[in-house]
Order: C-alpha cells, then sequence, then structure tokens
C-alpha cells in the first residue's frame, strides 16, 4: 500500500482501537486486519476491468515488499503477484497462501439501503460492499500477514504469498499460471506442499462454523444456441445442468414485456428446481423471447429475467452450468448430439478430491478438532469452485505427489435467510466480523501449527526462514 499521510493517520487510529487477539503470546491486531480489508475496499475490481484490477494488485505489491523482507516478490506471466521467499528449505513442509482479488459485477438497484455495492458500509458488527468476503477477506488476511512480519510480530518460515488477477467469470483464470510454475519457477517441497486458498469459509451461526474444504466440485459451462422450443428440449434432459442466462438475437421489449425477480446469488447456492429462470424457460411458448443474466458472469444465477413476445420463433442464446463431480467424460456424454459451445475450458473444469490423500495427515486430525477460538470445524466438500482446481488441474502430474490443496478462508458465505438476505454474488455481500475474528484466529493457529508463523523471538535457523521482519 501506498504509505501517505492520510494511510498513517488511519494506522495509527487503527492500532490505538485495536481489537487484540492472543495466540500464542503473541498480540494480534484484529484491527490490523480490518484496516486492510478496509484499504482494498477502496477499490473496485471487477473481473471485467483488468484496469481496475491492476491499481489494487500495485497497492498490494506495495505491501507485501514494504514488509516482507528476503523475499522476491514479482507478477507472474498472467499478472499474479507472488512473494516468495529467497531461501526456500525443501527439505521441510511448503505452505502457499492464495487469495484473488477480482470481483463479479453488481447491481446498485438491487441492494438494500444503506448498503451499496461500491461505497463500503461498515458498523460495529459487520462491513458491508462487492467483494468485501470474495475474496478481499482473504487477500486481506496476506497483507495482515505480512505486516505482521515486516513489524516483527511473527517470523515466516517457507510461507509463499500469492494473489490471483482473475479468478471470476468467463475467460482466462491466472491460477493456471500459478499451476504450471509449480515445480519450475514455483517451488514444492521434497516433503509436503500446501496450497491454502482463503475464500469464503465461515457460516454465520451459534457458534459459526468454518469449513473447509479439500474436495470441489466441477465448473463446466456451456452455450446452447436455438429456439425456445428446441432448448426447452434440451433443458430438460440434461437434470444437473443449471440455467445462468440467456439472450435473444431479436426483439423489442414493449408495454407488454413481463419481468420476472428472484434473490440471485451465487449459482451454487441456487439449486435448478428453485432457480426462476428455469421454470420461466420451461413454460415459455415458442414466440416468447426471453432477457436474463450475463454469459460473462456465469457464476450468478439472474435476478431479473425479462420475457417479451415476437412475430415468429427466436434463437437464444442459453448458458448452462453443471457443479457435479462429474468427469469431462461424463460431461461430454451427456451432451452428445448437442450442439454447445465451452464457454470456460474443460481442460480445467472438472473439480478435485483430494480427501482420501489428506484424511491420513496429521494436518487433518488438528483440523478435525470440534471447536477452535469459538468456531465449529467441519470438513466437506466445496459445493463452487476455487483456484484450488485450477492449479491442481494445471500443475505437472509429478509434484501432486504429498500436495496438499485446502480451502479455508476468513470471508463470510452467504446469508440467504437474513434481513435482507446477505448474497455472496448477489445483493449486499457482507463480512461479518465476529466470525471473521475467530476465523482469523483459526488460521493463525493453524499455520502456527504447521510451522509456517512463529513468534518473532524464534530460533531462525532452527525453522528455515524465508524472510526478516523489517523492524
Amino acid at each position: 500500500m501506498d504509505y501517505d499521510t492520510s494511510f498513517l493517520q488511519a494506522l495509527a487510529y487503527t492500532l490505538k482501537n485495536r481489537n487484540d487477539l492472543m495466540i500464542h503470546g503473541n498480540d494480534m491486531h484484529f484491527e490490523t486486519y480490518l484496516f486492510y480489508l478496509r484499504e482494498l475496499m477502496r477499490f473496485p475490481t471487477l473481473f471485467t476491468r483488468p484496469d481496475q484490477i491492476e491499481s489494487a494488485m500495485e497497492r498490494c505489491r506495495d505491501c507485501l515488499t514494504r514488509h516482507l523482507r528476503g523475499y522476491r516478490v514479482y507478477r507472474d506471466r498472467q499478472d499474479n503477484l507472488i512473494a516468495c521467499p529467497e531461501d526456500i528449505d525443501p527439505q521441510k513442509d511448503l505452505i502457499y497462501l492464495s487469495a484473488h482479488l477480482d470481483t463479479v459485477d453488481a447491481d446498485a438497484s438491487e441492494w438494500d439501503p444503506p448498503f451499496s455495492p461500491f461505497s463500503l458500509y461498515e458498523d460495529d458488527h459487520q462491513m458491508v460492499g462487492r467483494g468485501v468476503s470474495d475474496c478481499k477477506a482473504g487477500v486481506a488476511f496476506e497483507l495482515f500477514l505480512a505486516h505482521l512480519a515486516g513489524t516483527g510480530q511473527i517470523a515466516l518460515s517457507n510461507l509463499v504469498f500469492t494473489i490471483t488477477f482473475k479468478e471470476e467469470g468467463a475467460g482466462i483464470k491466472t491460477a493456471r499460471q500459478i499451476g504450471k510454475d509449480l515445480g519450475h519457477a514455483l517451488p514444492v517441497s521434497r516433503k509436503d506442499t500446501f496450497f491454502i486458498v482463503l475464500e469464503n469459509n465461515i457460516t454465520v451461526s451459534t457458534p459459526p462454523v468454518l469449513s473447509f474444504y479439500t474436495a470441489e466440485r466441477g465448473n463446466f459451462v456451456i452455450r446452447v444456441s436455438d429456439t425456445i422450443d428446441r432448448l426447452k428440449i434440451i433443458l430438460s434432459g440434461l437434470k444437473q445442468w443449471n440455467p445462468v442466462s440467456i439472450r435473444p438475437d431479436a426483439g423489442v421489449f414493449g408495454p407488454e414485456t413481463t419481468v420476472f425477480t428472484q434473490k440471485g446469488g451465487h449459482v451454487c447456492s441456487v439449486p435448478r428446481k428453485k432457480n426462476l429462470l428455469t421454470r420461466v424457460i420451461e413454460q415459455s411458448g415458442s414466440t416468447d423471447f426471453l432477457l436474463a443474466g450475463d454469459e460473462s458472469g456465469f457464476g450468478v444465477v439472474p435476478s431479473t429475467i425479462k420475457k417479451g413476445r415476437t412475430q415468429s420463433p427466436v434463437v437464444h442464446h442459453l448458458v448452462l452450468s453443471n457443479r457435479s463431480f462429474d468427469t469431462v467424460e461424463a460431461v461430454k456424454a451427456q451432451l452428445d448430439g448437442i450442439p454447445y459451445r465451452e464457454v470456460k475450458d474443460f481442460s480445467i473444469s472438472q473439480g478435485m478430491n483430494f480427501d482420501a490423500a489428506f484424511s491420513t495427515h496429521p494436518l487433518y486430525r488438528f483440523l478435525q478438532d470440534d471447536r477452535r477460538n469459538g468456531l465449529d470445524i467441519r470438513h466437506t466438500h466445496n459445493i463452487g469452485a476455487s483456484d484450488a482446481t485450477i492449479v491442481t488441474r494445471c500443475m505437472p502430474p509429478e509434484f501432486l505427489h504429498r500436495f496438499y490443496p485446502i480451502v479455508m478462508g476468513p470471508g463470510t458465505r452467504s446469508q440467504r435467510t437474513a434481513t435482507p438476505p446477505r448474497l455472496t454474488h448477489g445483493k449486499n455481500e457482507t463480512f461479518d466480523k465476529k466470525s471473521g475474528k475467530a476465523g482469523v484466529e483459526f488460521l493463525v493457529s493453524v499455520l502456527m501449527e504447521m510451522g509456517g508463523i512463529h513468534p518473532s523471538g524464534h530460533n531462525q535457523a532452527d525453522t528455515g526462514k524465508g524472510g526478516q521482519p523489517s523492524g
């Protein structure tokens, strides 16, 4: 981050009013974490606006460069930000922390006052804005750890930081480059290599629940183009596919236009049967024309669906999403005889499953402790997909042995039953402070257990520490 006068004044205020986290004798400042999350929320970072992401990336680079001495901080070929220790010890476990900086778009008219997607709302209990949980809460955790190291409060050991440029929506997933570089430009351990993706894993409840994943569903996305009658037949035969957008080649919406609305949100949290777009398509006639959603934002179920009429049938372009553990071969068999185009490359769309490999690891037993720092900890699978799947699909297979992707982060999951609803890929995206604080505490304790961070007085020669605190 740029440390101008206003920044330093804000940081001084933050530290003066901090809420301390006491973990293993270290004074971990949750308010410092929130400070970095606020800073990130100053930047809109839509995945469709690389110029916005670039500005935020450079701020993150400034922060990591300032605080991580003994690290090489650079941008890779796909513009991901990497901070790698210069003295990695390959004979010891290696830990990657990763989070993405880009976000999906938002329609301000859908958000409930006083909330607005690109103007941060904050009170004692919450922060509300686009990207605050998915996934700037994860990026803020990386900057927070770098700050603690740079100010001499912790020491780091074999810990690599990565911030991915683009994870959301259509187009290239830049984590592909991280996967390709593992074992080459990026180190792997001769023991265990952990790739921790800091997503929005916390469910707000009493007590809050942090679910960690070592398996993720796939994310296959296709476009099918035909008339409504034909699309209805195709949709009826693809029971595992959820419609996320549709647009006509022609048609003008007039005064007789019908508008349907639903909560919307992440496609993973709205099953096909509860997705209003499914029913609207099924009930449409041959001369109806429909408009809903955006193909580039295929991770979002549309909140608004428009329906009009034309004189003759119109070709529509329907985008469908399959979020399952199906293999590429199984998906292609489902689509046999259907003309379609891949909106997302099938080679990186199949999910991952490291459950069996991780279930015998000592870290699994540590994570499975029922209650830590006020959290219930649960091991389940991710109904969505993250950069963990992209990395494991793209990395050289010879390095998959003793490679453990784990998805667990401090961000808040959707709260669909809250009033008003809080939807990660929809309106009112929220970071819950109480559960978020517990999540940050938990992640720090996990990294201490793994040996990635130590009290600042720890003997660096004994740990293979990768970077000196800046003091």
